[in-house]
């Protein structure tokens, strides 16, 4: 049995950055962290850091498309410094999603990544100089385990996302929703990395379908929506998660976190 929440007005129920709700009733297994909300926009702030070539830490507001300053959840990535400066396509880190509109608030949602060696795109082969490098990183990738999301609610596993490594030469994009128990529910993608949308961000929306993974059905989707020229040069991105069919508070969570990973996997600009 699912528990309704009506979203609060964070405006006039926020008190020193705190959010008056119960924080065990949003931790409560049967209540949804998203309000019953059946599509919430997720957008990237801008952090000036990024424009002389450093990566920062991402930090994303939660709200509806219909009221994209009403930001009731704030997400915000905490990990090494150097790993993020210097490997940022490589790094470890935690993301935290806080209830209210930042950091202050109580986390509710936890994503946890560890370091990996993501595949390279294979068009990178047809430069001979650099085989010295892409060639041992293939190699590196190929053996090395699957970026994942650990997701956790409080003290609780819901389970994980896991990003499998595509093959060389089939530029695509996809992950496995899985539950605490490591079973598979949901598939999202595949998505071709080629496409108009990835080339040039700004002409078109990019949609990752969810399907389930035992009727092989649509149920929800990941849309990053077309950037603008703001966007795009100040490296930040904005999607939308539609949660479709989904009720279960647990697989909604998870289908949050797939849209995560799939930003910070395939659609963060890499310094």
């Amino acid at each position: 049995q699912i528990t309704t929440m009506q979203a609060p007005n964070y405006r006039n129920d926020m008190q020193g950055g705190q959010p008056l709700l119960p924080l065990n009733q949003v931790l409560d297994a049967s209540s949804d962290l998203f309000y019953n909300h059946k599509e919430i926009l997720v957008k990237q702030e801008f952090a000036m850091i990024e424009l002389c070539g450093i990566e920062a830490k991402n930090r994303y507001r939660i709200s509806t498309e219909d009221n994209p300053t009403g930001t009731f959840l704030f997400a915000q990535e905490q990990g090494d410094g150097c790993q993020r400066i210097c490997c940022s396509v490589c790094r470890s880190m935690v993301m935290n999603l806080h209830l209210g509109q930042d950091k202050n608030g109580p986390i509710v949602l936890s994503m946890e990544k560890q370091f990996h060696c993501p595949m390279l795109p294979c068009p990178v082969l047809l430069h001979p100089g650099a085989w010295f490098i892409t060639c041992p990183w293939i190699c590196i990738a190929a053996a090395s385990k699957a970026p994942e999301f650990v997701v956790r609610k409080g003290d609780s596993l819901l389970g994980k996302i896991v990003d499998p490594p595509g093959p060389l030469f089939k530029c695509q994009g996809n992950s496995l929703i899985q539950n605490a128990d490591g079973n598979t529910l949901f598939h999202t993608g595949p998505v071709c990395l080629c496409e108009c949308s990835r080339l040039c961000p700004c002409c078109a929306d990019e949609t990752v379908d969810v399907t389930d993974a035992a009727t092989g059905q649509q149920v929800a989707s990941i849309t990053r929506r077309a950037l603008s020229c703001a966007e795009l040069c100040g490296k930040i991105n904005r999607f939308v998660v539609n949660f479709g069919s989904v009720q279960d508070p647990t697989h909604r969570a998870l289908i949050f976190a797939a849209g995560m990973l799939f930003d910070i996997q395939y659609w963060e600009q890499k310094q």
